[in-house]
């Protein structure tokens, strides 16, 4: 299995976003990429300091990336949070 599993964070309820990470690291993954694009960037921060608050010092953050692609024309933004549960 893969070590790392991935959120791509869109107009859901964050609350689906919190049960998907829990799933993930449930499976075994050690750790999971947060990502969020144009305005959804802070719904991943979001899930990001919810988790951090539900889960304490079992969540490490590991690497924060954030930049910007063209997409069919226009310029977007994005956010890639990287976290790591710690046993």
């Amino acid at each position: 299995m893969s070590e790392r599993g991935e959120i791509s964070v869109g107009n859901r309820p964050l609350g689906d976003y919190i049960v998907s990470a829990a799933i993930l690291f449930n499976q075994g993954y050690r750790q999971v990429l947060i990502r969020g694009r144009g305005n959804n960037i802070s719904k991943a921060v979001a899930l990001y300091n919810a988790l951090k608050e539900r889960m304490g010092d079992a969540l490490k953050l590991v690497d924060v990336r954030i930049g910007s692609n063209e997409v069919r024309g226009r310029i977007v933004s994005f956010i890639e949070i990287l976290i790591e549960r710690i046993y």
